[in-house]
């Protein structure tokens, strides 16, 4: 084999040449040779700090360059978008602390309501002693549900104000889907446990696809823990294998149906179906295909495809409106849910103080911005 001008290439050829030398492989056996040249390049790559010392310098140089570049660059995309949705994000960062406030009063609904009512919480999860099942875990379940939607939420205020355009839609899917589960755990009745109960077991169904991907991976499996085994055998039992389908959990919602169960007819059922595009547009975010890789070309800097942050205002305007609302979805689910079973009816007056917030901000982005926080 010949060589050009490049050093790793020569340093790969000369491997390659002597292995031809050595008898590893024939020169006149093609796979045999490009298989070759392609592991002696790997070879060549680890070694490129002596083969080529000058381009590595190059490159660190040029690392020193981008770093400030970069800093300014994101100055620059954080300072518009403050400039343009300012007071967006002030409304919107209201929302997120409304539903924070909720989350910390409803917490206190709970706790009351387990020192008055010593049955509250000793339901067990399909007779397994020590798993907590019945309206005590509906509760948590809840709570837990709209905490993360607020941490969420968080994280969404956080991305579009740096300029993080597909961050946003991604983490508003998440909502959404955060959204729809919440409604559909209270699909029979805010104080029937039927589905939630379902939900709260449907962890076994999680570790058993994740055991199924590990042992397909050649690993073994670690065993259950007692009360996950003893978990995973009765909901066999009560509700069948089809139980640890998809979406097995929200069975009782679709009578006379078997899993699998699409999370689009999930959707459909709870009516939050009007909230696809935004969905569909976060997987589009989420996953590698095609579409979303060629709307990235931007033709900014010198560069065909951005790299780090950029603004995109027509994202951060129906996004952030539409992960405001969503949350209001998931707090308006929650504080029912809980208001009902721990009998504190006032506790839902919080729904309106949400509603009043989200309200504000909505209408701020469908203005377009251009006011400064007040």
């Amino acid at each position: 084999m010949e060589a050009d001008d490049s050093k790793l290439l020569q340093f790969a050829v000369k491997e390659v040449n002597r292995g031809i030398q050595r008898g590893d492989y024939s020169k006149h056996n093609e796979s045999q040779m490009e298989e070759a040249l392609t592991q002696a390049f790997d070879v060549a790559v680890e070694q490129s700090r002596d083969l080529t010392p000058e381009d590595h310098r190059w490159f660190e140089r040029a690392m020193e360059r981008w770093q400030q570049t970069r800093r300014k660059m994101m100055g620059k995309v954080r300072r518009s978008n403050l400039r343009r949705w300012g007071r967006g994000f002030q409304l919107y960062s209201d929302c997120v602390i409304a539903s924070e406030v909720m989350n910390h009063m409803l917490e206190d609904c709970i706790g009351a309501w387990i020192r008055s009512d010593e049955s509250a919480v000793n339901e067990d999860l399909l007779g397994v002693e020590g798993v907590m099942g019945g309206r005590g875990l509906k509760c948590l379940t809840m709570l837990s549900l709209q905490s993360r939607a607020c941490s969420i939420s968080n994280e969404i205020a956080l991305l579009a104000e740096h300029g993080y355009p597909e961050a946003v839609k991604a983490r508003t899917r998440s909502l959404h889907e955060l959204a729809v589960t919440a409604r559909a755990l209270s699909g029979l009745g805010l104080t029937d446990t039927t589905v939630s109960d379902r939900y709260g077991a449907w962890t076994v169904a999680e570790v058993r696809k994740e055991s199924r991907a590990r042992s397909m991976m050649g690993f073994t499996p670690d065993p259950l823990p007692e009360d996950d085994a003893a978990l995973e055998q009765r909901a066999k039992d009560s509700w069948g294998n089809d139980f640890f389908k998809q979406n097995g959990w929200a069975s009782p919602l679709f009578p006379g149906r078997r899993p699998p169960i699409p999370f689009s007819d999930l959707e459909k059922l709870v009516s939050m179906d009007h909230m696809r595009t935004f969905y569909l547009a976060g997987n589009d975010a989420i996953h590698a295909g095609p579409s979303a890789l060629n709307s990235r070309a931007r033709f900014r800097n010198g560069a065909i495809f951005h790299t780090s942050s950029e603004v995109q205002h027509e994202t951060t305007r129906h996004f952030l409106a539409a992960a405001a609302m969503t949350l209001s979805e998931i707090c308006n689910a929650t504080c029912r849910v809980i208001a009902y079973i721990t009998q504190d009816f006032d506790a839902t007056f919080a729904v309106k103080a949400v509603r009043d917030a989200v309200e504000l901000a909505r209408l701020e982005f469908k203005a377009d911005g251009m006011r400064p926080p007040s």
